[in-house]
């Protein structure tokens, strides 16, 4: 139980301190909470059904590399994207939808994460299990801040079709970023650092993606 509420920590602290703090409607916020659970049933579903990219293939690390991009990068930010349109609105300014959007990614980054902790706690000994503690920590400074940060830069590409702008390219870095994330994140040995630095890249992306929309409007 604890290792579950420990999943959903980043967001009870975000839910709150976009509600009071940024003056968010509760209501804005709730249904990005329950669009972001809801986004995970056709992710999953799809996930679940296609084979494994790797079987196809005799070079493994190509294999993974198709993985990385079509399973995780384009169909969680496709699906995130399209959850993410009734949500705007004419009148929302671009900095709250960004927070909502911020909202739905990490909803489904926890809901991921928490399906992730129940999928290994069965495997999980004693010492395994504090183990797995540590993975959800790394996780919540890795995988959130990826979906956030994808979130937002979908919530971009949305409020971009909504000025007639239809920044495409916005989208496409979502879904590239997400891909090789993920191929990073997969590798077991010193690869895995690499995506570090990809969450860092994801988050100067938002900014640099924010300031060409932005700019485009003065």
């Amino acid at each position: 139980m604890i290792g579950l509420l420990a999943c959903f920590i980043p967001l009870f602290i975000c839910f709150f301190v976009l509600l009071f703090k940024f003056k968010l409607k509760i209501t804005h916020l709730l249904l990005a909470i329950l669009f972001g659970l809801i986004a995970i049933l056709p992710i999953s579903f799809i996930q679940y059904f296609i084979p494994d990219f790797k079987l196809f293939f005799t070079n493994q690390i190509l294999g993974q590399l198709i993985k990385s991009f079509l399973l995780y990068g384009f169909i969680e930010e496709i699906f995130k994207m399209l959850f993410l349109l009734p949500l705007t609105k004419n009148k929302t300014e671009i900095k709250d939808f960004l927070l909502i959007a911020l909202m739905l990614g990490l909803s489904l980054g926890c809901f991921e994460t928490a399906v992730y902790y129940f999928d290994h706690l069965n495997m999980a000994t004693t010492k395994g299990a504090s183990l797995l503690y540590g993975q959800i920590f790394v996780r919540i400074f890795t995988a959130d801040i990826i979906h956030i940060a994808c979130s937002i830069l979908n919530g971009l590409f949305v409020y971009s079709i909504k000025s007639n702008k239809k920044k495409v390219s916005i989208l496409v870095m979502s879904i590239l970023i997400h891909g090789i994330y993920d191929f990073f994140a997969g590798f077991q040995g010193g690869f895995k650092i690499f995506s570090i630095f990809v969450v860092l890249l994801a988050i100067i992306e938002c900014r640099v993606k924010y300031k060409l929309l932005t700019e485009d409007e003065v």
